[in-house]
């Protein structure tokens, strides 16, 4: 069955061994914009495969009759399962990983769209899930006003509410003639600021609870402009690490509004983020700093353990060599520096290095709104330790 993807699938996918088998590994646009009619894409697909086929069973690649005939069978569970028993249901992006002969199968869908591409290598090829997951944080958006709140989640350019809206009727919103007599004033004031302040403390409680349970990587603030900083001074310490932005909205406004305006502090936020990795990778990028410029610099670090975040430009990829046993990589052919053993030529040592980074747990970052480190830089890391 298709799903979403999460973090887990995504190391779950990387750190896949196929045993020296070959691991067909599909991207396909299926946006209904762009194919209204189910033939269009499925006509996708076909073109896809006819190349595929062209290169791997009747082209000049030199594997063994079983992989071809392993190779035929991935085709066709892949194609049965596009052509047959999936449904677009309005997504418009579709993953799928398969090795017949390892046993392995994912599918995830998307509601974003992707560049169609059929890769087949050693393992699955996880770059373009890198990047659209860097491109697209998992984020939540809290609604909170003096007697209200809503939680969603925006994820992949869609949004889910979560628990209804919460609503303290101990709050009143203003004071009618009459009420409370006996009363001064201030009196009242401080009874009504009582509970708005106990309010928000249930909806900041509320909040570090939904953490601990969806794990969202970023958090934007929406309400009144005075309810704002009272209510993120009383968030968790964690919640406040992940505070990306606040925008101005009453809890029961439109979704589409909700979405809308939380995608754009999400985009402001990711563009000075990557603006401060650019700047900081800069700043340690000399002798004995913790921060390399390069691709061979980079391919050290990640060889090393010493890679913190990986750094890549969009869409970056270039040919090396990698021992299959040891996943050593170089730029140049010749032995592996842990077994000895000969290198074999990797067509995308950056997809290489990629594998390599989520199963280390190496954080990374696709610098895609940083124009001089993708013109100039396209690689590099920040560093755990120096030499």
């Amino acid at each position: 069955m298709a799903g979403v993807i999460h973090k887990e699938d995504l190391k779950r996918i990387a750190g896949f061994s196929a045993n020296g088998s070959l691991v067909v590994s599909l991207y396909l646009d299926v946006d209904g914009a762009k194919y209204p009619r189910i033939q269009d894409y499925e006509r996708e697909l076909h073109r896809l495969e006819k190349k595929a086929e062209d290169q791997w069973l009747n082209g000049d690649q030199e594997i063994s009759k079983e992989k071809k005939v392993a190779l035929k069978k991935d085709f066709k569970k892949i194609n049965s399962f596009v052509t047959g028993k999936w449904h677009r249901q309005g997504h418009k992006g579709l993953a799928i990983f398969s090795c017949v002969e390892a046993g392995f199968w994912e599918v995830y869908e998307f509601p974003v769209g992707l560049t169609s591409a059929l890769t087949i290598g050693h393992e699955p090829h996880t770059v373009k899930l890198t990047a659209l997951m860097d491109e697209h944080k998992r984020f939540c958006v809290v609604s909170v006003n003096r007697n209200k709140s809503r939680f969603f989640t925006v994820y992949l350019g869609g949004i889910e509410e979560h628990h209804g809206v919460l609503i303290d009727d101990s709050v009143p919103d203003q004071v009618k003639e009459g009420e409370w007599a006996g009363l001064r004033q201030s009196r009242i004031a401080r009874h009504i600021e009582d509970h708005v302040q106990r309010h928000l403390k249930e909806v900041a409680r509320l909040t570090y609870n939904f953490f601990l349970g969806h794990n969202f990587d970023l958090l934007v603030v929406a309400g009144h402009k005075e309810l704002i900083p009272r209510f993120e001074s009383l968030l968790h310490p964690y919640l406040k690490e992940r505070l990306a932005g606040e925008f101005q909205a009453e809890p029961d406004a439109p979704l589409s509004e909700i979405i809308k305006r939380g995608l754009l502090v999400e985009k402001d936020f990711r563009v000075h983020e990557e603006q401060l990795l650019f700047e900081r990778l800069n700043e340690e990028n000399h002798k004995g700093g913790l921060g390399v410029v390069g691709l061979k610099p980079t391919i050290d670090a990640l060889m090393r353990g010493q890679a913190d975040t990986l750094l890549l430009a969009a869409d970056s990829s270039v040919s090396g060599f990698i021992c299959q046993k040891d996943r050593c990589l170089s730029l140049e052919s010749g032995g592996c520096r842990v077994c000895g053993e000969a290198l074999s030529p990797s067509k995308d040592i950056v997809e290489d290095m990629v594998q390599i980074a989520l199963v280390q747990n190496v954080k990374i970052a696709h610098l895609s709104h940083v124009e001089k480190f993708r013109a100039e830089a396209k690689y590099g890391a920040l560093l755990r330790f120096g030499l």
